[in-house]
């Protein structure tokens, strides 16, 4: 995370795919002037957000925004997040693609797919291009590693030399739908930058609207 903030208007994301992501998606809507701040992780949020609130530039910011994934449950991400910002006094949206005005600043929260439901960005990227040819392929690879392979926790215990179910499915989804491209790229990010993802989908609709504001 950049110690100099440039920006009057900020999008903290997760990772490098996350910012290539809302780069394209931020292009698409001819929205200018955001700078998007790679955390690196969501559990590095609760480290980095202090520092970044602290920085140079910070007191010059009007909007910042903190995206995140739900994966297994959106409502304790978000919470999560509420608290983070009570505890440094900052404005609290009450709900997710909602704004929160205080002292000039507006705040915003947004957890990945969107509406309050579990998954991640690629689920979100996905669903963009849910009647594209290759998913069909791609579900029925799943389907068969499903049937072949015993699917097990990350804390399960696991025997060596014995084969087991992706621990993410949404990223095998992700990577499986990228290897069957014509032409293939390496992660959900540059295929997003490379237009293999439907930015006017329906499904990006809260999003976009959300994002909106920033054109301010």
């Amino acid at each position: 995370m950049p110690t100099k903030i440039n920006k009057e208007k900020l999008l903290l994301v997760e990772g490098k795919d996350e910012r290539f992501f809302f780069e394209a998606l931020l292009q698409n809507l001819e929205i200018e002037d955001v700078q998007i701040i790679n955390i690196a992780g969501k559990d590095n949020l609760k480290i980095t957000f202090p520092t970044l609130i602290n920085s140079d530039g910070f007191s010059d910011v009007k909007y910042y925004m903190i995206i995140q994934d739900a994966d297994n449950d959106s409502k304790a991400r978000f919470n999560s997040i509420q608290s983070l910002l009570s505890k440094h006094d900052q404005p609290i949206p009450k709900k997710c693609a909602e704004w929160k005005e205080e002292n000039g600043v507006l705040v915003g929260i947004y957890i990945m797919p969107g509406n309050q439901t579990k998954g991640m960005l690629e689920n979100l990227c996905l669903d963009t291009v849910k009647n594209h040819p290759i998913l069909q392929c791609v579900d029925q690879y799943c389907s068969c590693l499903e049937e072949k392979l015993e699917n097990k926790l990350d804390s399960d215990a696991k025997k060596e030399g014995k084969y087991y179910f992706p621990n993410n499915l949404a990223k095998a989804r992700m990577h499986s739908f990228l290897a069957g491209q014509n032409k293939f790229v390496p992660s959900l990010g540059i295929a997003a930058k490379k237009g293999y993802f439907n930015l006017k989908s329906e499904v990006l609709s809260e999003l976009r609207n959300f994002l909106v504001m920033l054109k301010n």
